[in-house]
C-alpha cells in the first residue's frame, strides 16, 4: 500500500501542485495585495482666475505634488477638451471651476461681514441713539444695508467620472471626489462659523445651512455603463471570451494539422501546413466573433456601438490570439501548453486595473507586456467610451504580437530535432 511513495509520479504531482498554487498566489495575491493608487491622473480645468479660486487651485496641486500622492492633476484649459482626454485615456475623472468662483465667495464674506457690522450697528444705536443720528454712523449703516442687500451665491464646482474607463477607478471616484469637495467646503464653512459665533449673529436656520456649504458641487457621469452593459465588465468578459475559444480552436487545429496535413519525417509541420493553419485561424476567428456577438448582443442584448467595427475588432483580436497560441504549440509542442496558462493567469490579475494602481514590478513586468490587456483596452474603447480610437498603440502591439506569431510558426518548419 505504502509503495506509491516510492513512485515518482507522485511528486511530480505535488511539485505541479506546488507550482501552479504559486503562480496563481503570485497573479492574484500578489497583484492585489499590493494595489495602492498612485498618481491617478484627474483633470483639472480652472475658468476663473481670480484670487479664491487661485488659492484653491494651489492646495490641490501642492498635495498632488507628493511622492506618494494618490491624486495627480493635469491641467486642462477647457470642459470641451474632457471628452477627448476621456477617450485617450489621458485621465480618469475631472475638477472643474467654474467662472465666478471667486467672486461668489467674496460676495459670502461680504455678506457676512454685512451681518456683523449690522448687528454691530444696531447694539451702538440702542445703547446711543444720539450717535444713530450722526453722518458716520449713518454712512456705516448704508454700507452695512449694501452688503446684506443681495443673499451670496454658491461658488460652482463640478466633478466628472468617466465610469467607461476603469470601472473600479470610477468606483472609487464617485466616493473621493464628493469626499475632496466637502473637504473644500468645511474648510471654508469653518471660517465663516467662527466668525457669526465670535460676533453672535442671530442667524436662522437657512442662514447657517448656507455657511456650512458655500460651495455648490456637482457630480457628473461621463460614458456611464449601465447593468445592460454588465456595469464595466463587458472588456473583460469578451476578452476572456475571445482568448479562451482561440485557445482551444488552436489546441483542436493543431492536434488537426500534425494528425492530418504533411509532415516533415522530424514531426515538424511543412510551410504548407502552417499555410494551412493561418487559413484555419481566420475562419476560426470570425466564427469566434460571431458567437461572442450573438451571446452578447441577440441572447442578452447588450448594447454594442458599431456592431460591425465590433465583429472586425473581435475577429482581429481572435485571430492574434489564435496565431500566438498556435506559434507556441508550433515551436515547443504539447509542453508550451503551460506557458499560455501563465499568460492567462498572470493576465487576469491586471487587466481590470489601471497601471496607477499596481505595484512597479506588477506594472512593468505582467501589466505592460501581456496581449490580453491590449485586447482589453481595445474592447473598452469600442464599447464605452465616446469618440475613443481603436488604431491607437494597444492595436499597434497586437498587430505586432501577430506578426511575430506567423514568423515563429513559420520558423519552427526550420527546426531540426
Amino acid at each position: 500500500m505504502l509503495t506509491i511513495f516510492k513512485k515518482k509520479d507522485l511528486y511530480i504531482g505535488l511539485l505541479v501542485s506546488f507550482l501552479v498554487i504559486g503562480l496563481f498566489a503570485f497573479a492574484q495575491v500578489g497583484a492585489r495585495s499590493t494595489v495602492k493608487v498612485r498618481h491617478l491622473p484627474l483633470a483639472l480645468v480652472v475658468n476663473d482666475h481670480e484670487s479664491a479660486a487661485q488659492k484653491v487651485v494651489q492646495k490641490l496641486q501642492d498635495a498632488g505634488d507628493h511622492r506618494d500622492a494618490t491624486i495627480k492633476w493635469v491641467a486642462v484649459k477647457h470642459t470641451s477638451q474632457l471628452t477627448k482626454g476621456f477617450a485617450a485615456g489621458k485621465y480618469y475623472g475631472a475638477v472643474v471651476l467654474h467662472s465666478g468662483f471667486s467672486q461668489a465667495l467674496r460676495q459670502q464674506v461680504a455678506y457676512l461681514k454685512g451681518q456683523v457690522m449690522t448687528q454691530k450697528l444696531v447694539a451702538v444705536a440702542t445703547k446711543a441713539p444720539l450717535v444713530a443720528q450722526a453722518k458716520p454712523f449713518q454712512q456705516q449703516q448704508a454700507v452695512a444695508r449694501t452688503l446684506v442687500a443681495h443673499a451670496p451665491q454658491q461658488a460652482r464646482l463640478t466633478l466628472y467620472v468617466s465610469q467607461g474607463n476603469n470601472a473600479v477607478i470610477a468606483s472609487q471616484l464617485m466616493t473621493r471626489l464628493p469626499q475632496l469637495a466637502t473637504q473644500m467646503n468645511q474648510t471654508i464653512a469653518k471660517r465663516y462659523g467662527q466668525v457669526a459665533t465670535q460676533a453672535k449673529l442671530p442667524l436662522t436656520a437657512q442662514q447657517w445651512t448656507d455657511l456650512q456649504t458655500p460651495i455648490n458641487v456637482t457630480l457628473v457621469k461621463r460614458n456611464s455603463v449601465s447593468t445592460k452593459m454588465l456595469s464595466g465588465m463587458a472588456p473583460m468578459i469578451i476578452t476572456i471570451f475571445a482568448w479562451l475559444g482561440s485557445l482551444l480552436a488552436s489546441f483542436l487545429s493543431w492536434r488537426a494539422h500534425r494528425k492530418f496535413e504533411q509532415r516533415r519525417n522530424d514531426g515538424y509541420l511543412s510551410a504548407s501546413s502552417v499555410t494551412s493553419q493561418l487559413i484555419a485561424g481566420l475562419v476560426i476567428a470570425m466564427s469566434v466573433a460571431g458567437t461572442i456577438y450573438f451571446f452578447t448582443k441577440v441572447c442578452y442584448g447588450m448594447p454594442i456601438p458599431q456592431p460591425v467595427q465590433f465583429f472586425w475588432l473581435t475577429t482581429l483580436i481572435s485571430l492574434v490570439f489564435y496565431l500566438l497560441q498556435t506559434a507556441v504549440l508550433n515551436l515547443l509542442g504539447i509542453k508550451g501548453w503551460p506557458l499560455l496558462l501563465v499568460i492567462w493567469i498572470g493576465s487576469m490579475a491586471v487587466i481590470t486595473m489601471v497601471p496607477q494602481m499596481l505595484s512597479p514590478f506588477y506594472q512593468d513586468f505582467v501589466y505592460n507586456w501581456t496581449p490580453i490587456r491590449f485586447a482589453y483596452d481595445l474592447f473598452t474603447n469600442q464599447l464605452y467610451l465616446r469618440d475613443a480610437t481603436v488604431t491607437g498603440q494597444p492595436l499597434r502591439l497586437l498587430l505586432a504580437i501577430g506578426a511575430g506569431s506567423i514568423l515563429g510558426m513559420y520558423g519552427s518548419t526550420l527546426l531540426r530535432k
